[in-house]
Formats: C-alpha cells, structure tokens, sequence
C-alpha cells in the first residue's frame, strides 16, 4: 500500500461511527462460525476440561465466549454456561493473592470478563459494583506507586497483563463511576510519569535486577532493557494514554506523553526488506555511546512484533490527529501481510498471544477502522489458515503453542481455544468484540 493510498484510509469514518460488521465472504463466515461455535461446545464441561488440563486457566475467557454465543443464539443456554464460569472465576480470585489487580490472572481479568457481558451494565450489576470498590482503592494505590518512583520499575508494574496499562484498560471501560474515574485518573498519572525521561533516559527501562531472571530476554539483555511488545513493553502505555486520550480523558502532561513514546518508537524501528518492523527489545544505552542493539526477529504477533505496535501507533495518532503515525501504523501492518511464515514467526501458533487469532483480531481492527479492502483480504487469508489449524480430534480443536515449543490442550483466552473461537466470531458475525479492549485493541 503506498503512502498516498494510506492517507487516504485513514481520513475516512472510523469504527465509532459506524456498527460492527463481518468482515468474511459468505462461505468462509459460515465456516468460521461453525468451528468457533464447536469450539464454544466443547468447553461446556468443566470436569472434560480438568481431565486434560488439572490445573486450567481461570474461567473468564469461557465465560466471554459463552456471552458472546448467547448474542448469537440466545436461548441456547449460553447465557447460564457464562453465568456458571463467571461464578467460578469470582470464587478463584477471592482464593488468590489479595491485592493482585492483574488483567491476567487478577481481580482486573473477572472484572472485565463480568463488564464484558453484562450487556452495557444491565446485567451483574451488584457483583461489579463489589468488584470495583477495592480495585478502585488497589489501583489508586499503584498509580501513586508510579507517580512517586517511575524510574525503572519492572514490567509488571506498567505493562498490558499485570499492571498500569491493563488495569486502566478495563477502569476506561468503567468511566462514569466516581471511584473508578478517580482510580483511571490515578493510573493515567503514574503512566504518564513512566512515560517521562531523566537525563535522557526514558523512565520505562527496566534494569537488570527488576528483569524476571533466567528468561530469553534477561540472558539477551544482562544490563537491562526498554520492552517494545505490546504485552509487557511500553506500547501498552501507549496505547492507553492514547484511548483516554482519545475519550476525552486526559491528566496534565498525557498528551506529551503520547509524542515522547511514539517518537521514541519510531527512533527504534528494525525495518526488514519486507517494511516497517520492530524488534522484541533494545538494550540500555552504552556508555560508551554505540548505538544500543535490538533484539530479534521478533513475532508479527500481538504480545510482540510490529501488529501490536501498529495498534498502538494507530491509537496514538487519533489522539494527536497525526496522520503521518497513522499512516506508518497502516504501512507497518502492510508489511506483515508480505512477510513469508519463516519471517512473520507467529503462523505456527493458533492462539491470541502469539498467533494466528491474535494477528487476525488486530487485523480485523484495522479493516473496521480504516474500510480499506486489502485489511479484509488479509482477514479471509487469516481466517482460513486459522481453520486449517483446527483438528477435530484435540478435545477443544485447538492445540495451544507455547513462545518454547510446548504444546497443551488450553481452554483458555490467551493462549487457550476461547480465545481463537472469539475471534473467528469477531471476524464472522456482526456482534462486535468489545471483549478485545482486554488486549488493548479497542
């Protein structure tokens, strides 16, 4: 797509102003729903999910998935299989770690999942009303956390599946409640400090001793790191600062924010034959002065590589009406559709996090913001090799792929078969995905 081409997608009406649509041919949407909905069958029994996985994920991402089946075919029992999971899932949290407000894994994801299919807060009223009370007080208290001590904190703090970004994810999506406004302001706050720099240093790098020891990118990085992934790196502030931004939303300094981290990006960029590109990681700089180095390739994927960052490239130049970081957010995912499977190092993998479903959530976003005709192309192209993945014989259709090479019968959203089956219904039905604002992408 060349840039003129571009600038003229971006100008045209956004999403916002137009309902969902399915993106797929007639065909291929019936395929696509057919499997997602087989898929939603078979993640009905909790106890056929604990024989093959006896220690599964929590039940939110079915609980999601169940809501969004019951839009298509209510009374279809959907409604009370979400009902169930999402009773499970508040039961495990108030087991868990107290305090844990985790998009992944915390009081934030049953939240979300709660929000998410309580039909714009007609249903589940009192469970999230008991919900948001201390995740309103946790949160306020990690914001000021952040705003005292931006400076290299590790990326639980911050990032998308634990910390800043994620929480604020799911408070944008509560606005209009005095607790959670004030506790979404707090967060914006701290973020932005994170998104400051000292002495040239951007606050977002994380040293080596807060890194998670013993991992790829601790032994790549033994100085410590700036994360450029969209799960655990800085494009997950990004993002968010500028979808508050973008909703009217704003703390003193956020929009300097969004500049500072989008040029910073920029200045990073890892182009490849094939366009725009971006690396896993870049080093702190040498003291030396040489130029710090990167590291990759990295996946075309949503958790990292250059989709996410596209995203959060797309989100930043709405809010700054800067239609240049739009236009490289096109270009950039471009370039991922030209990349061969051996350079785009997410096909082999079905799931959200690292695969196929996630790259076609991301692409669907793109097609429903933009109109343009190549984002639905890549969408059908997508859609197909994620039905070529699936095997009727795995109990839940789908195998899931660990970053290591695991493979593991997962029920759950990430990385699990809840996950692709929303978003082969994404991509399939007319029922939007507000369910996707967990990752950021929306």
């Amino acid at each position: 797509m060349n840039a003129d081409r571009a600038s003229t997608v971006v100008d045209e009406i956004h999403a916002a102003d137009r309902g969902w649509r399915r993106m797929l041919p007639g065909g291929l949407a019936e395929r696509a729903l057919a499997v997602a909905i087989d898929v939603g069958q078979r993640l009905c029994d909790p106890a056929a999910i604990a024989r093959q996985m006896p220690d599964p994920p929590r039940s939110t991402g079915r609980a999601v998935l169940f809501g969004q089946l019951d839009q298509l075919m209510p009374e279809r029992g959907w409604a009370e299989l979400s009902h169930d999971c999402l009773a499970d899932a508040v039961h495990t949290v108030r087991q868990a770690e107290p305090g844990f407000l985790g998009l992944f894994g915390g009081l934030c994801e049953v939240a979300f999942a709660a929000d998410t299919v309580s039909r714009a807060g007609t249903r589940y009223r009192r469970l999230l009303d008991s919900l948001d009370g201390p995740l309103a007080v946790s949160s306020t208290a990690l914001g000021e956390l952040l705003t005292a001590h931006p400076a290299g904190q590790p990326f639980r703090s911050f990032d998308v599946i634990s910390g800043g970004a994620g929480v604020g994810a799911y408070l944008l999506c509560r606005r209009g409640d005095e607790r959670t406004d004030a506790a979404l302001r707090a967060i914006l706050t701290g973020l932005v400090a994170i998104c400051d720099e000292r002495a040239g240093l951007p606050n977002w790098h994380t040293p080596a001793a807060a890194m998670v020891q013993d991992t790829p990118l601790a032994r790549s990085f033994p100085d410590g790191v700036f994360n450029c992934g969209l799960a655990h790196g800085i494009p997950g502030p990004l993002a968010l600062l500028a979808l508050a931004e973008s909703a009217d939303i704003s703390v003193p300094g956020q929009p300097d924010a969004i500049e500072r981290v989008a040029s910073w990006l920029l200045a990073h960029r890892a182009d490849d034959e094939w366009g725009p590109n971006w690396p896993t990681a870049v080093s702190l700089p040498d003291p030396a002065g040489a130029a710090p180095p990167s590291y990759g390739p990295t996946h075309n994927a949503w958790c990292y590589g250059s989709p996410g960052v596209a995203r959060s490239l797309w989100f930043a130049g709405t809010a700054l009406r800067d239609n240049a970081l739009r236009t490289l957010a096109v270009d950039t995912m471009t370039a991922v559709y030209a990349r061969p499977p051996h350079a785009r190092r997410s096909d082999h993998s079905p799931g959200l996090c690292h695969g196929v479903a996630g790259l076609l959530q991301i692409t669907l976003r793109f097609a429903q913001d933009t109109g343009d005709a190549a984002f639905v192309r890549a969408a059908a192209e997508l859609t197909t090799r994620l039905l070529s993945m699936f095997r009727p014989e795995n109990p839940f259709g789908y195998v899931a792929l660990a970053e290591g090479g695991a493979t593991a019968n997962d029920p759950g959203l990430l990385d699990g078969a809840a996950g692709i089956a929303l978003a082969l219904l994404g991509a399939a039905t007319d029922i939007p995905p507000n369910w996707d604002r967990t990752l950021l992408l929306a």
